[in-house]
C-alpha cells in the first residue's frame, strides 16, 4: 500500500521526522517496505505560465515558448513537445539548476535563438509510465489549473513528499486505504484521526425519477447503494486530485472516474461510476452469470462468465462483473451527462474465485477478496458525493438506493488481563489495554476486575477471538520491547502424523512381499516425457521447470515416478538381474497457481521378470488392504501412454481415478532398453489418504466348512473379469465367502477371439453347514445370468 505522506496529513499530522514515524509504525505491525521520494526540493523547476506560443523561423518542429517564471522578465524555452499551448501552466528548469543526477541546465541556441532553460515530463521526474496520465506519456507536463509563476514545481506536483510502502497482511484489509494507515499511525502515536466531512447538498429531486432501482438476485451480494449525479462536467481533476493518485500508484482519467478511485484509497470501499444513459430500463439487477454469458470489460477484452460468478446487470444484460471490473460498453466518456455510482459489499470468496478463474485482479478485486466492511458502502457514496459538489461538476440528485444488509455484525470478545500478562510477560494494568484498543477505535467495556468485553469496529474483520485482542494491545505497547524468556510449557507426547504413518505400514507390506524400495531424484528431464510417449497436450506435461538446474537431465520437477522406475529396472538388467520387484515412495509434483507447487504422495510399484498384469494387480490389492483400503476397481484403457495397448488399465478408488496399472509398450521398452515385459503401477496416494480405515475389526473364525466350486468361462477377449466377477457376488449374495480368478487360458480349444477365465468360488455360511441343494439354486442363477451375457461353462 503506498500512502503519500502529504495525503495522510490530511487525517492526521503527526509532528514528527519521517524515521521516527517508520520506526515506529514497523514496531506496531505496519511492515514498511520502502520509502521514495520522487524528487527533492529543486529551487530551479518553477511554475511557468505560457504567454506566447509560436513556431521557430528555423525549424520546422521546434516552438518558441515566451513564459513567465515569476521574474521580472519572462523567458525564452525553445521546445519540440506537441502538447502544450498558449496559457498553459507548465513546470520549468530554469538555466543554473542543478538537477539529482548533477546535470546543470545551461542556456542552448536553438538555430539562433537562445533557450533559457528546459521542460520536463513526468517520466523525468521519477514517475513510472503505468501511472502518466495517457494525454502526457508523450509530452511535457501541462498542469491542470492556475498557480502562480515561479512558484516550486515540487509544491505544485507533491514530488517532494515521501510516499511510504507499506506490506499489508491479509487479514488487515482496513489498511488497504489512506484511511485505514491513518488510523494506524495516529493510534500508534497516541493520538486519534479526523475524518473528512460526509455533508452535502442536493438538488431536491427524487433518485426514482432518474433510476428504477436495484434488485439483488444472489447472496453474494451483500450490499448495494446508489447515488444519481445529473449534468456532470466531463474533464480533467483539479491538479492535487491527479497529484494524489500518482502518488499512490493509480493513473488520472477523468474527475468522475478519478474521484471513485480517490474515494477507494482513500476509504478501501472500491466503487464503480456507470453511464446512466446507457442503462437499459435505468435498473440495476445483481445476479449470477448466466452458463456461457460473454462481457466486455474496460481493458477491451471478451471474457466468458460461468454461473458461480457475480455481474451487475441492467434491464438488457451485463455491464460489468462485481467487484472486479466494470463493462465496456457502460463505462464514463466524454460525453457522459448522467451518473450512477455505485458502491458495494460483495462476498470476498466469490471474488477471490472469480478472479482467479479470469485470471482478472484489479485494485477493487485486490480489496473485496480480503473483505471490505458493509458499512463502508453508504460512506465512501458519501464521499464522492462530496467531492462533486466540492469541484462543482455535476448536480447531486436527492436519496439513494440502499439494498441489502447495513451493518456489520462484530463479535463480542472478553479479554482476561491476566491471560494477557501470561502470554506476553508484561505486567499490564486494565487501564493500559483499555487505553490501547480504544486508540485503534474499539468498544471496551469494563465488566470486573480482570475481564473485558470488547466490540471491535466496523472496519475490523480479522478480530474474532481473545488472541485477537492481546495481539492488539502488545503491539501498540511495541514488540520489540518484550523481554526474551524461557519457554514454559509441560511435556507432550511426540506422534507420527497419519500420513507418515501410512507411509511407514505401506512400506512395511510392500516389503513384506519381497519389494525393494527405491528412492529416486525429484529433478527429471524433459526428455523423459518424450520417451514415455505421453501427449503433447497431457497434464503431466505441466512441469515447473527450474530456474536454476544441476543439468539438463534435472531440470525440471516430475509430474510421475515412471520414467525414475524404468531407469532403475534398465540399470539392474545391465547388472544380470532377472527378478525384481520394486517401489518408490515419495513426491509427484503438480503446477498450481500459487507460488508453490502442490506435492502428491505417489506410490510407484515395477515388477520385471515371470510376472504378468494379474500378479501386479494382487500384489497391490493385498498390500492396500492390509494397510486399510479396499474398494479398487479397475477400467481397461486402450490408449494409455507408455503401456501396451490391451494390457492396461486405469485404477479407480470411490468413483476417482487414482492411478494407472498395465504392461509397458514395446516402443517405450527399447527406449529404455528393457529387453522383456515389465509392469507398472502408480497411484496418487494423496487423493486417497483420507479414506484409510486403520481401526481393525475381526470376526470369528467360522465353525462350519466352505463348499468349493471351480468354474471356467469362455467369454469374449476383451471382457473384464471384474464383470463375471460382480455377476458371481450378486447372484450368490451372502452365501459368498470368497472370489479368486486363478487362471487366464487363450490357445488351442478356445477361438482366437475369446478367452477362457477360470475362478474358484467358496460358499459358507456362519451358522451352519451348507449342502448341495443349498447352492445349486445360486449356481444356476449364476450361470444362467451369465449365459444372458453370451459368458458360457467351458466344456
Amino acid at each position: 500500500m503506498l500512502v503519500p505522506l502529504i495525503w495522510q496529513k490530511e487525517y492526521i499530522d503527526i509532528d514528527k521526522d519521517l524515521k521516527t514515524i517508520t520506526d515506529r509504525l514497523s514496531e506496531t505491525g505496519s511492515h514498511v517496505e520502502e520509502v521514495e521520494i520522487h524528487t527533492s526540493g529543486l529551487e530551479g523547476i518553477v511554475v511557468g505560465h505560457v504567454l506566447e506560443q509560436k513556431d521557430h523561423p528555423d525549424a520546422d518542429r521546434l516552438r518558441v515558448l515566451t513564459i513567465d517564471v515569476g521574474k521580472d522578465a519572462p523567458i525564452t524555452i525553445i521546445t519540440n513537445a506537441k502538447n502544450t499551448k498558449e496559457g498553459d501552466y507548465l513546470p520549468v528548469i530554469t538555466s543554473g539548476t542543478k538537477l539529482d543526477n548533477g546535470m546543470v541546465i545551461e542556456d542552448h541556441d536553438f538555430f539562433g535563438i537562445i533557450s533559457q532553460g528546459m521542460l520536463t515530463a513526468y517520466s523525468e521526474l521519477g514517475y513510472d509510465d503505468s501511472v502518466i496520465p495517457k494525454e502526457l506519456r508523450e509530452g511535457v507536463i501541462v498542469l491542470a489549473g492556475e498557480f502562480k509563476p515561479g512558484t516550486p514545481a515540487s509544491e505544485v506536483l507533491f514530488s517532494n513528499t515521501p510516499v511510504i510502502e507499506y506490506e499489508i497482511t491479509p487479514n488487515r484489509s482496513d489498511c488497504l486505504s489512506i484511511m485505514g494507515m491513518a488510523r494506524e499511525t495516529a493510534a500508534s502515536f497516541g493520538e486519534k484521526i479526523t475524518y473528512p466531512s460526509l455533508a452535502y447538498k442536493d438538488n431536491g429531486e427524487d433518485i426514482k425519477a432518474y433510476a428504477n432501482g436495484i434488485s439483488i438476485e444472489s447472496d453474494s451480494c451483500l450490499r448495494y447503494t446508489a447515488r444519481v449525479v445529473k449534468n456532470v462536467k466531463i474533464g480533467k481533476s483539479p491538479q492535487w486530485l491527479q497529484n494524489c493518485l500518482m502518488l499512490a500508484g493509480i493513473r488520472p482519467i477523468n474527475n468522475i472516474v478519478d474521484i471513485t478511485n480517490f474515494v477507494m484509497l482513500e476509504t478501501g470501499q472500491p466503487l464503480h461510476a456507470y453511464d446512466l444513459d446507457k442503462l437499459a430500463d435505468k435498473k440495476i439487477i445483481v445476479r449470477d452469470a448466466k452458463e456461457g454469458e460473454v462481457i466486455k470489460t474496460l481493458d477491451d477484452t471478451e471474457r466468458k462468465l460461468t454461473p458461480s460468478m457475480l455481474v451487475i446487470a441492467d434491464g438488457k444484460e451485463a455491464i460489468g462483473i462485481a467487484g472486479i471490473m466494470g463493462g465496456f460498453d457502460s463505462e464514463i466518456t466524454d460525453e457522459t451527462t448522467n451518473i450512477l455510482l455505485e458502491a458495494a459489499s460483495f462476498d470476498a470468496d466469490n471474488i477471490r474465485d472469480t478472479s482467479k478463474k479470469l485470471n482478472l485482479r484489479s485494485e477493487a478485486s485486490s480489496r473485496f477478496e480480503k473483505g471490505v466492511a458493509i458499512e463502508m458502502a453508504d460512506v465512501a457514496s458519501k464521499r464522492v458525493m462530496k467531492l462533486i459538489e466540492d469541484l462543482k461538476i455535476g448536480e447531486i440528485v436527492g436519496n439513494s438506493y440502499d439494498e441489502g444488509q447495513k451493518e456489520t455484525n462484530n463479535p463480542i470478545v472478553k479479554l482476561r488481563i491476566s491471560r494477557l500478562n501470561m502470554l506476553t510477560g508484561v505486567d499490564f494494568t486494565k487501564e493500559e489495554a483499555i487505553r490501547n484498543l480504544e486508540l485503534l477505535e474499539f468498544e471496551v467495556t469494563d465488566i470486573d476486575e480482570d475481564t473485558l468485553e470488547v466490540k471491535a469496529p466496523y472496519f475490523r474483520n480479522d478480530i474474532g477471538i481473545e488472541a485477537d485482542l492481546i495481539e492488539e494491545v502488545v503491539r501498540l505497547y511495541g514488540m520489540g520491547k518484550i523481554e526474551s524468556k524461557p519457554l514454559v510449557s509441560s511435556l507432550k507426547k511426540g506422534e507420527r502424523s497419519p500420513l507418515r504413518l501410512l507411509k511407514d505400514d505401506l512400506k512395511a507390506k510392500l516389503v513384506g512381499q519381497k519389494f525393494s524400495e527405491l528412492a529416486t531424484y525429484s529433478f527429471i528431464s524433459p526428455r523423459e516425457y518424450d520417451r514415455l510417449g505421453i501427449a503433447k497436450d497431457s497434464k503431466l506435461r505441466d512441469y515447473i521447470s527450474l530456474i536454476n538446474p544441476l543439468g539438463e537431465d534435472f531440470s525440471v520437477m516430475r509430474t510421475t515416478q515412471i520414467a525414475n522406475m524404468l531407469d532403475v529396472i534398465a540399470k539392474n538388467i545391465k547388472y544380470g538381474q532377472k527378478d525384481m520387484r520394486f517401489f518408490e515412495l515419495d513426491r509427484t509434483f503438480e503446477k498450481t497457481t500459487d507460488q508453490l507447487p502442490k506435492e502428491n504422495l505417489t506410490l510407484t510399484m515395477g515388477l520385471y521378470g515371470d510376472y504378468s498384469f494379474y500378479d501386479m494387480k494382487d500384489f497391490f490389492t493385498e498390500a492396500m488392504r492390509n494397510t486399510g483400503f479396499t474398494g479398487f476397481s479397475y477400467k481397461a484403457n486402450e490408449n494409455l501412454y507408455a503401456f501396451h495397448a490391451g494390457r492396461c488399465a486405469d485404477i479407480y478408488f470411490a468413483g476417482e481415478k487414482i492411478g494407472v496399472i498395465g504392461e509397458i509398450s514395446y516402443e517405450v521398452r527399447e527406449e529404455y532398453n528393457i529387453n522383456k515385459g515389465a509392469i507398472i503401477l502408480e497411484i496418487n496416494l494423496s487423493k486417497i489418504a483420507e479414506f484409510r480405515i486403520t481401526d481393525k475389526k475381526y470376526k470369528q473364525i467360522p465353525k462350519f466348512p466352505a463348499i468349493e466350486r471351480d468354474y471356467s468361462f469362455v467369454a469374449d477377449r476383451d471382457l473384464e473379469s471384474a464383470f463375471i466377477e460382480e455377476i458371481i457376488k450378486a447372484k450368490a449374495g451372502d452365501l459368498l465367502y470368497k472370489i479368486e480368478l486363478f487362471d487366464i487360458y487363450t490357445g488351442k480349444g478356445i477361438a482366437c477371439d475369446q478367452k477362457s477365465l477360470s475362478y474358484r468360488v467358496w460358499y459358507r455360511k456362519a451358522d451352519r453347514t451348507l449342502k448341495e441343494e443349498d447352492i445349486k439354486g445360486v449356481e444356476a442363477s449364476i450361470l444362467e445370468e451369465l449365459k444372458a451375457k453370451n459368458i458360457v461353462l467351458r466344456g
